[in-house]
């Protein structure tokens, strides 16, 4: 007799291959699309971040920096102590600025529009006329968790930038 089929252990075999490939493969795709969306958020951060340094620069003469918040020393080899002067902006200003649209100010991973746009950036202005700035992971609150997980250590209060190299005397 012709048989033109399958038999029953040739189908068994064929799924048995499929599920091992399953297996191996729904894990490893899993584990890249969430890597994928932490690295889009992590862009995200750092495009804000060369963003509040765009705005410091056009408006360095509007900024008061009032607050001193005292002396640092200067990473450099000769160690020098510099004083420093704090202000703080926020991402409104930014928008208001047209550094930034407001639709631009969504994070990718979590398309999360609510985004604080009251989000206080504490600005540094050195003695040197050198300037840095700092944004706090929870005033931003449209940071994932994974993100603040992954690089901070899941803190929300570590800064989630932190373009400062001065460190305390």
């Amino acid at each position: 007799m012709n048989r033109k089929g399958f038999t029953l252990i040739e189908l068994l075999a064929v799924i048995a291959i499929m599920a091992i490939v399953l297996v191996i493969a729904i894990p490893s795709s899993i584990d890249g699309y969430k890597k994928s969306k932490l690295k889009a958020e992590e862009v995200f951060v750092k495009r804000l971040s060369e963003q509040v340094d765009s705005y410091t620069s056009l408006n360095s003469d509007e900024l008061s920096f009032n607050t001193n918040i005292g002396t640092k020393i200067k990473p450099d080899t000769d160690r020098r102590e510099v004083t420093v002067y704090k202000d703080t902006i926020t991402i409104e200003n930014l928008i208001n600025d047209k550094i930034i649209r407001k639709s631009d100010y969504i994070n990718p991973n979590n398309k999360k529009e609510e985004c604080n746009v009251n989000a206080e950036i504490e600005v540094y202005k050195d003695s040197d006329f050198v300037y840095c700035h700092r944004i706090k992971a929870s005033s931003l609150n449209c940071i994932t968790d994974d993100f603040i997980n992954e690089y901070l250590e899941g803190n929300q209060e570590s800064y989630i930038v932190d373009t400062c190299v001065w460190s305390d005397n």
